[in-house]
């Protein structure tokens, strides 16, 4: 494949503007589901009646789990599965 084949290979997710515009919308949608479903009616394309406070929507907890996945990511990361998986066979 030459150079200019290769600049003009499909993008996935619609390019730059695509990833950017899904790491916007992704979470204002999901933000979004959370207050409808709260909501008395929970309809979704009615606006909900309030923002709720920050310590009604995070809690300490939260940031502990998110620091013990993020330490699982890492320890996995490092973990030496080539090495392992040779004792095995």
């Amino acid at each position: 494949m030459t150079s200019r084949e290769a600049s003009q290979a499909p993008l996935e997710f619609g390019g730059p503007l695509g990833v950017a515009a899904l790491l916007i919308l992704l979470p204002a949608t999901m933000f979004h589901l959370l207050l409808a479903a709260r909501s008395g009616p929970a309809r979704l394309l009615a606006l909900p009646a309030y923002l709720p406070g920050l310590e009604e929507l995070w809690s300490p907890w939260a940031l502990l789990l998110l620091f013990i996945w993020l330490g699982l990511q890492v320890a996995l990361y490092l973990l030496p599965a080539r090495k392992a998986s040779r004792l095995w066979c």
